[in-house]
């Protein structure tokens, strides 16, 4: 990968494409099938654990394609008014119930925007669907953005350029979200020094790959996190709370993803997830900066691929607390207990 630092626009790229390359753990040979069956135009998740005939109640983070993002709001892409204002959106805008054909700058800051379409047509290499930094500029937001309801959708994509971009890219409050068709699904990178984050019931499934990931070809993750300082605001925090994440591209990292690649790492509760695919379901790695106050509390994970769990380098989680491999017949999905990594 060639290094470009004559503009922050280059530079830009280059952390972004870099975000998706991942780490040397990402290097799966293998593709993987995924069910067929449609709902509202968007693949389902495997029936065995979506749904249960067992009169047990499913783990609070198994959301499926019907609960989450548009179709849980009775809505669809195609439905929804195509977007027709600026892609750099103005700070403090309220938006509801659109349909973005383009990528979408909110580095603004202060935007809402619910029960929404991100579906771009064409997206620069390496470049998010959304994002929270001005990648001309590098301004990133720092006021709060808050997206929920909404779909990421990576399907009107060529399938290269799909693999190599990320549904969202920043810093932002992210719930009942469903993301789909990229190569990643959402990543807190880019986030500045100040605002805390919340990423709550979201699904990311569907991931794609595009050639061999051993090489020249794209990783993925479901959700990564490759910067988030409490340096500044040592109460600040980000907290990933009772989502689903499916990397099962088959160039995986993993369903969660937390390296210090673009800054230091601090104060970051992973609580109530289910974590599923190929790669590690979850995997923390210390490289270019510190880490700390990494909570991983009452997750779930299928420990398929390479395992549930695995931390490289700096001093693993802070807390380590009732983390299970997931079984659907189980009360709360109580599998086997996960060791800590």
């Amino acid at each position: 990968m060639r290094t470009r630092r004559r503009r922050t626009r280059h530079t830009v790229i280059l952390l972004v494409l870099l975000l998706l390359c991942g780490s040397v753990y990402a290097l799966i040979a293998r593709d993987v099938t995924h069910d067929d069956q449609r709902v509202a135009g968007r693949s389902t998740a495997p029936a065995d654990v979506v749904t249960s005939t067992s009169p047990v109640a499913p783990f609070r983070g198994v959301g499926n394609a019907r609960s989450v993002g548009l179709a849980g709001q009775g809505l669809t892409c195609d439905s929804l008014p195509a977007y027709t204002g600026p892609e750099q959106v103005t700070a403090r805008t309220v938006l509801s119930r659109q349909r973005f054909e383009a990528p979408l700058d909110l580095s603004a800051g202060g935007i809402t925007i619910t029960q929404s379409c991100f579906r771009p047509t064409s997206v620069g290499r390496g470049l998010p669907a959304v994002s929270t930094t001005d990648h001309n500029s590098g301004r990133m937001a720092t006021s709060t953005v808050t997206i929920r309801e909404s779909d990421f959708d990576g399907s009107l994509l060529d399938p290269e350029t799909a693999a190599f971009s990320t549904g969202f890219i920043g810093v932002a409050n992210l719930t009942d979200n469903y993301v789909s068709g990229f190569g990643s699904g959402l990543a807190i990178m880019g986030s500045g020094e100040q605002l805390d984050a919340r990423v709550e019931g979201n699904y990311v499934t569907g991931l794609v790959a595009w050639g061999d990931g051993a090489t020249t070809g794209n990783h993925s993750s479901a959700f990564t996190v490759r910067d988030f300082s409490g340096a500044v605001r040592p109460d600040r925090a980000l907290v990933v709370r009772g989502n689903r994440f499916d990397s099962s591209s088959g160039n995986d990292t993993g369903a969660v993803f937390i390296q210090t690649f673009s800054g230091r790492i601090d104060n970051v509760l992973l609580e109530a997830n289910l974590l599923e695919g190929l790669g590690y379901q979850f995997g923390l790695e210390e490289t270019n900066h510190p880490y700390s106050g990494i909570h991983v509390v009452d997750n779930r994970a299928t420990g398929t691929g390479w395992g549930p769990a695995y931390v490289s380098g700096g001093p693993g989680p802070a807390r380590w607390v009732d983390n299970r491999l997931y079984d659907p017949t189980a009360d709360a999905g109580r599998g086997e207990a996960i060791p800590a990594p």
